[in-house]
């Protein structure tokens, strides 16, 4: 839910830095990430999220889920993602519920995200929208 507004930049800045070394790109994405947005006419910080609609959101969030990516793949699930878009794709409704469940957990509890559950559903790939 809002995944654009509310990722937190300490764990995103982490896992850019797993790969890159150069503290001045590290430092000049840190200030991308929390240059103010003008709300109202007055210019507010930005403590989380990232630009809406910056060339670099969407690569921001595929360092951010890729962690969330190889485990899908560990487990040998078939899904497809688009920055903060996903589905993954089971055999049954009954292991539907399950990745549903511990992928929710995961993106709560570890990437400190929101689901959105009006959004998010099991059901035929055929009956859900995607992008």
């Amino acid at each position: 839910e809002a995944f654009f507004d509310r990722v937190n930049h300490d764990l995103l800045m982490a896992r850019v830095a797993r790969r890159v070394n150069d503290k001045r790109v590290l430092r000049l994405i840190r200030r991308y990430l929390e240059a103010g947005m003008f709300q109202n006419g007055l210019p507010t910080p930005r403590r989380q999220g990232t630009p809406q609609g910056g060339p670099l959101s969407p690569l921001l969030a595929n360092i951010l889920l890729d962690d969330m990516d190889k485990e899908l793949e560990r487990r040998g699930h078939r899904f497809c993602r688009y920055a903060d878009d996903v589905q993954v794709y089971v055999k049954s409704w009954r292991a539907g519920e399950r990745v549903m469940d511990s992928l929710s957990e995961y993106l709560e509890n570890s990437l400190r995200l929101t689901v959105n559950r009006r959004k998010s559903a099991v059901d035929r790939p055929w009956k859900r929208g995607y992008l």
